[in-house]
């Protein structure tokens, strides 16, 4: 009979990995043979909650742990935001690929999931019965809990930087300050959505400040569809400035979801169809109000489908005052990479047969 094998599965952002992620690996590596890290939000654009791409932070995992007693492991983890079954699937998937390539008996494998236990972000760790948890306490250093959040500030906006390689690790803060130098242009890029968003989340501070109670950002967007094509425009400013989204913005006071989707929908892509005709063509509305659906803070939107006649000639675009650009993209060319926020998840959520293959990605890292 073979010996049983104890692999550790860690699931987290790593936006950057800090030395309280360290910390778990020692933790994993201490009770487990091997360790898989499986680095989440892969294949998303940068922003200002997820800066680094999944290849720079498998960089720094692996600068960070390069001298492990024991084997180390990682791969990419795709988000699915409104669907928790899909997102466990692709967890299993990963798991099973990994041991597969390792050469791992899944019948003298034990799996043990190891993370953080802090917040809402962590119900996770409950999703996986048949496997061992092992929930583990935020890490504490220089006398203050660790997290990537204050990091990512430290680094970009200078506050508390004198402290930051004793609080974070001076080799994991070390790393991130290289790519820094090495990348200035998205170093800036970075900065300058993290600015926009702590300005936006600071208004919307002060008015919550004034009614005592969280007051949510209501929005709309429109998902039009015409002969196998999604129409985007690609944003001018910050946020995402450069990303590909749906057309859509704040709803007026004075206006229905509805009536904001389509006005959105005219000034940022310039149909020349008659709104009446697009009103003929809704066929689903839906809201999405995931809590980490926008980085901007408690941001809702209600998606409206418009689904127009299918021709070989798509309706003429014209990018209005709001978007740099305006365009028909083919649903087989929609992936994440390259989109705003989540819409990304809209679209799969909404559209079917969007062809964004997790397995496949998997199957390109082995």
């Amino acid at each position: 009979m073979s010996k049983m094998h104890t692999l550790a599965v860690f699931i987290g952002r790593f936006q950057p990995f800090h030395i309280g992620h360290m910390d778990v690996v020692d933790s994993a590596l201490a009770q487990a043979d091997s360790l898989l890290i499986l680095v989440g939000s892969s294949y998303r654009p940068r922003s200002w909650k997820n800066p680094f791409s999944y290849n720079e932070r498998v960089s720094f995992i692996r600068t960070a742990t390069e001298n492990a007693a024991k084997p180390v492991a990682t791969l990419p983890l795709v988000d699915t935001l409104y669907n928790d079954r899909a997102w466990t699937t692709n967890v299993r998937t990963a798991v099973t690929l990994h041991m597969r390539k390792a050469g791992l008996d899944p019948d003298a494998t034990k799996i043990v999931l190891v993370g953080l236990e802090k917040d809402k972000s962590s119900k996770y760790l409950n999703w996986f019965p048949s496997w061992e948890l092992n929930g583990v306490a935020p890490s504490v250093h220089n006398g203050a809990v660790v997290n990537a959040t204050d990091l990512r500030e430290g680094l970009f906006f200078g506050e508390g930087a004198d402290g930051l390689a004793d609080r974070f690790g001076s080799q994991q803060v070390a790393a991130v300050q290289q790519w820094m130098a090495q990348m200035p242009d998205a170093a800036e890029t970075i900065r300058k959505e993290g600015a926009f968003v702590r300005s936006y989340q600071d208004r919307i501070a002060k008015a919550e400040a004034v009614y005592g109670y969280p007051i949510p950002i209501n929005t709309a967007d429109a998902v039009v569809i015409q002969s196998g094509h999604i129409l985007m425009v690609e944003r001018k400013m910050e946020p995402g400035k450069g990303l590909w989204a749906l057309p859509g913005g704040h709803i007026d006071p004075d206006e229905t979801a509805e009536e904001a989707s389509l006005r959105e929908l005219y000034e940022e892509a310039g149909l020349d169809m008659p709104k009446g005709a697009m009103r003929g063509r809704l066929r689903a509305r839906r809201v999405f109000d995931h809590p980490d659906r926008s980085e901007r803070g408690w941001v809702r939107t209600e998606a409206f489908v418009f689904e127009l006649q299918d021709r070989k000639s798509l309706e003429k675009l014209k990018a209005g005052d709001d978007a740099a650009n305006a365009r028909w993209v083919p649903i087989t060319e929609i992936t994440p990479d390259t989109i705003f926020e989540d819409h990304f998840d809209i679209i799969q959520a909404l559209v079917p047969d969007v062809p964004f293959a997790y397995s496949s990605i998997l199957m390109a890292q082995s």
